[in-house]
């Protein structure tokens, strides 16, 4: 909107509904020769909104946290979990204030994390709004591996000449309908499709497998007088069907899926780490996987959990629980190991199923010949 500017943030019933602005007109040049804006009276008008973001290079003020609970870093971001994006128990922050400068879609996803932990901490389920993802058969998805190896130059608008740009005509115009449908389809399809780190890794340390979409109600345990006690269920779902296992026998490291990873991830690091070797295995503090015939361990810090595949079941234990699943990964027994404190969730041993079984239909090579 030209010459002008915001007024107010108009409320209703605790909602902001829209914005008042003003029109302005170009004042008398300053000692600098510019012609500054100035308000039309009487020219104000509203525009309907259901959203405001301030975006006008801000520096967060957290001096007010001096004291508290709440931790701030050298350079001056709060510091939180990483997970829930809580910064002291109770108080959850996110946005520039965490991140520094980023984008906004990492502020939407910073407040979306806050609100899924906090309707875990009251036992509220966290209802999200309907999404269906494509399910691509393979002719699809060589398309789209077809495509990407092959450059398409972008598709540029037509540009204002230089002599023209004197008013407030657009320097870059938009797309005509069909280049804008020529440039949309240069997408790489990345959120149907990724698989970048798989394609970049020299030393093929990283793989593709393929997994049944699963989405569950399971249930979170506290030990009472030597006993398991079911206090509320969370919902556990992995939709995407395609997934990585890095190999890390395979990688020295490089950081080229890092490089070139869509998502600003770090795969070699971050995936789930298959060692084909029990010594290197056993070395390792977290996020590590050893496959010996129908048994995958797993360690998560000092702790190592197993599960094991049968005919027509799945045991899990680790140091505190041990569980037998079914196929579908309904939970059929619970048993208590050793007391522990606070709850424990079975998303470890959902997990780990789903990784195993992935495998074992995707990638046998990694599992053959153990036994």
């Amino acid at each position: 909107i030209e010459l002008a500017s915001p007024v107010r943030i108009v409320r209703e019933n605790g909602r902001i509904t829209a914005i008042e602005c003003v029109r302005n007109e170009l004042g008398e040049p300053d000692a600098s020769g510019r012609r500054r804006p100035v308000p039309i009276p009487g020219s104000e008008f509203t525009l309907p909104l259901d959203s405001v973001i301030v975006a006008i290079g801000q520096k967060p003020e957290v001096s007010f946290l001096d004291g508290s609970s709440v931790s701030v870093g050298k350079n001056g971001a709060i510091e939180v979990d990483p997970t829930t994006g809580a910064a002291a128990p109770g108080i959850y922050a996110g946005g520039d204030a965490v991140r520094g400068p980023a984008i906004i879609i990492q502020g939407c996803a910073d407040g979306r994390r806050a609100a899924e932990a906090i309707c875990e901490r009251f036992g509220i389920e966290f209802r999200q709004g309907p999404f269906e993802r494509p399910a691509l058969n393979k002719d699809e998805i060589l398309e789209i591996k077809r495509r990407r190896a092959r450059r398409e130059l972008r598709h540029r608008p037509p540009i204002l000449p230089p002599d023209e740009r004197r008013g407030f005509e657009l320097v870059e115009e938009t797309f005509p309908g069909e280049e804008a449908q020529a440039e949309a389809g240069r997408c790489l399809q990345c959120s149907q499709i990724c698989d970048k780190c798989v394609e970049v890794c020299p030393n093929r340390a990283n793989y593709t497998y393929e997994i049944d979409p699963v989405e569950v109600e399971a249930p979170v345990f506290a030990c009472a007088n030597g006993k398991l006690v079911k206090t509320r269920t969370e919902r556990f779902s992995v939709t995407q069907t395609r997934q990585i296992i890095h190999v890390d026998d395979f990688c020295n490291e490089c950081g080229n899926c890092a490089t070139f990873c869509v998502h600003q991830g770090k795969p070699y690091l971050e995936k789930p780490r298959l060692f084909l070797r029990r010594e290197d295995f056993e070395k390792e503090d977290g996020n590590a996987l050893f496959i010996t015939g129908d048994t995958i361990h797993r360690r998560e810090g000092d702790a190592e959990s197993r599960l094991t595949i049968h005919d027509s079941r799945i045991s899990y234990e680790d140091e505190a629980i041990r569980l037998e699943l079914g196929p579908d990964l309904s939970l059929r027994q619970a048993e208590l190991v050793a007391d522990f404190s606070g709850e424990r969730s079975i998303a470890a041993a959902l997990e780990t199923a789903i990784i195993f079984n992935g495998v074992r239909k995707s990638l046998p090579f990694l599992i053959e010949g153990e036994k």
